[in-house]
């Protein structure tokens, strides 16, 4: 029954009767139940009213009324149900009033536990129950899900964190998601009354688990996935394209669902399994979606809010590991046109590192990767077809946007033109063994096929380095990133390291003045190329030998062998540029160590003697420090 509307809410009050419909709800009457909540909406409906309806629905609830050791009948759930139903309608808009707040919060907490126990029978023999009719079921979940959606309300995080942490229910919301996912027949998609969803559910959980660092048991949440994580990941990209794939797209929804992926992320072994499952591409595709579509402006907010949470999402997890594979991905996937046609968004952003998420992929993350020669082609192409669409004219001039591509473009330009299979080119790899210094042709050595990033001239050379040089503990550092990656580790071509060699010259033949102005035997230089705008440090005197932090073992390993290498050159009394370069490797730092003779630098002709001063070294680190991106109570198991 509904009320009239239009209707002051005293003559409907009257012809009700109020008090007849406390009594009748108190008896269990579902429709009673139903119009107080309706009157508890109303705006003129007075608290001592409401504070009346509340204590009729937690008498309902009450443990005691629990049927455990009968046959379960519908009978028995109907009005429990309906008084849950009630109060995850209503009670977000009584605790707005200051008055009332503290005392309707103490009222719900001191009631928890009987709900909660309500809420695991209600789930335990009716909604996993398929001797029930399917309504039947769905209603329950409904009544549950519409409980459990308090959660989102700020003002309730104090019961929120008992949810959070609780080694029941939070298994039950996992499976209440899993269940609407892989049965259409328990969608709770209706087009309306979005706050009532289980993906609300699960999203609030996550951001409460996050910022009051409450930590989620995994191993009980994964419970319905049979404890897979793999599982639960196929799920939350599922749940993503379903939404996706409703023919009147609900951006809030979709917005909800790329936040629980990038929750999920969080967890070591879900992320391997999402990034596995074309999460990279998904995430992409989300923000191609949202620009290709119109909204009005109620769910503009919401829009932009999947575009920036496609962005952060992409930002972080497109550098996983060593980067290159999850970047070519997403380039591969028209990710700089979806972010050039994401700007009209930009202000209805919820705040500025929403925002910058957008332009710091383009000014800071996908420049830095032209470094690389099988990612610079895909990324030029991507750029020339941007330019032939004339999607840059239509940018803001003075936006952020805007900057960063300009630095993508020009970036992408000038690495363009490097050639790096010219004849007057020379590739070398040094054998990592200190007592031999081989330095040969780049392909020619051996590499290390642990960490993937040593060479060595014989077996008898990487022999000698693990057993008396350092390489077996960097080596078996390397190679844990290997085992928390699910295997998902990589090298660098010899291509890409060529193509490396010509950026690293390209970066100093802008120097060349100043270079030759200190007239030094031994220049050392450092650079920076993890950045779209590549940054050099000159220290030549030695003064500073590390400007970046050494932040685990193994950059402290590649750093002495920089020490060793400078004293090594210094006894050739030959000029010569020794560069350590900062590569992007994504959360695995990378560095390369080179010595170039100083004639090569400046562009002079070469000494009638052969110089001898040639090396190349690659290092990559274990990747933990990198990992302090992933540090959230998310990806903790309880204590």
């Amino acid at each position: 029954m509904h009320l009239p509307t239009g209707m002051p809410f005293t003559t409907r009050f009257n012809e009700m009767n109020f008090e007849n419909l406390i009594a009748n709800a108190t008896q269990g009457s579902v429709q009673a139940i139903a119009q107080l909540a309706t009157l508890a909406s109303d705006h003129a409906c007075l608290p001592s009213q409401y504070e009346r309806m509340i204590k009729v629905a937690y008498l309902l609830l009450d443990t005691m009324h629990i049927p455990y050791f009968e046959d379960p009948s519908v009978d028995d759930v109907e009005a429990p149900c309906a008084a849950l139903t009630f109060i995850g309608s209503t009670f977000f808009i009584w605790i707005s009033d200051d008055k009332m707040a503290s005392g309707l919060i103490a009222d719900l907490l001191s009631h928890w536990g009987d709900i909660r126990r309500w809420i695991l029978y209600v789930y335990e023999e009716f909604i996993q129950a398929e001797s029930f009719a399917i309504n039947t079921r769905r209603d329950c979940k409904t009544a549950v899900v519409t409980f459990l959606a308090l959660t989102r309300d700020r003002m309730l995080s104090g019961w929120s964190k008992k949810v959070v942490t609780d080694t029941k229910i939070m298994p039950l919301i996992f499976a209440l998601w899993n269940l609407e996912t892989t049965d259409a027949r328990f969608s709770s998609h209706t087009g309306q009354f979005n706050a009532y969803r289980e993906s609300v559910v699960l999203n609030s959980c996550f951001l409460i688990s996050h910022e009051t660092k409450s930590p989620i048991d995994w191993d009980k949440a994964l419970i319905p996935f049979d404890g897979r994580p793999d599982t639960a990941s196929r799920i939350a990209l599922m749940h993503l394209s379903q939404e996706m794939a409703r023919p009147y797209l609900d951006p809030e929804c979709i917005a909800w669902d790329v936040h629980i992926v990038t929750a999920l992320s969080f967890r070591d072994d879900m992320r391997w399994a999402l990034l596995n499952l074309g999460a990279i591409v998904k995430i992409t595709h989300v923000i191609h979606l949202i620009v290709g579509r119109s909204f009005d402006r109620a769910n503009l907010t919401y829009a932009a809010r999947c575009i920036s949470n496609a962005s952060l999402f992409l930002r972080i997890r497109m550098q996983e590991n060593d980067g290159i594979p999850w970047m070519s991905e997403a380039i591969r996937s028209d990710l700089i046109k979806g972010l050039l046609k994401s700007e009209r968004y930009l202000p209805f952003m919820d705040n500025d590192k929403a925002r910058d998420a957008l332009s710091d992929i383009l000014h800071m993350i996908i420049p830095a990767y032209t470094a690389y020669r099988s990612l610079l082609l895909p990324i030029a192409k991507a750029v020339a077809e941007i330019i032939d669409l004339g999607l840059d004219k239509q940018l803001d001039k003075h936006g952020k946007l805007y900057a960063g591509w300009a630095c993508l473009q020009e970036t992408t330009e000038r690495r363009k033109l490097l050639n790096y299979d010219g004849p007057e080119k020379v590739h070398v790899q040094t054998c990592h063994n200190d007592n031999c210094r081989k330095t040969v042709s780049t392909g020619t050595l051996k590499r290390c096929g642990g960490c993937l990033h040593t060479y060595y001239c014989s077996k008898s050379c990487q022999r000698y380095d693990w057993r008396r040089g350092k390489h077996k503990a960097y080596c078996t550092r390397v190679q844990e990133r290997s085992a928390w990656s699910l295997g998902e580790m990589n090298g660098i071509s010899n291509r890409d390291l060529r193509f490396l060699d010509c950026v690293i010259e390209d970066e100093l033949k802008k120097h060349r003045a100043r270079i030759a102005n200190h007239g030094l035997n031994i220049n050392v230089i450092e650079l920076d190329l993890t950045h779209g705008e590549p940054n050099i440090t000159f220290d030549s005197r030695g003064v500073n030998p590390s400007p970046f932090k050494l932040l685990c073992r193994c950059e402290h390993y590649a750093n002495d062998n920089w020490k060793r290498l400078r004293q090594h050159v210094a006894r050739t009394n030959e000029p010569v540029v020794l560069v350590r370069a900062f590569i992007p490797g994504g959360i695995s730092r990378k560095a390369v160590l080179r010595a170039i003779p100083l004639f090569q630098v400046l562009g002079r002709s070469p000494p009638v003697q052969q110089s001898r001063v040639y090396a190349t070294y690659v290092y990559t680190c274990c990747g933990r420090p990198g990992q302090e991106a992933n540090n959230s109570p998310l990806r903790n198991f309880a204590s």
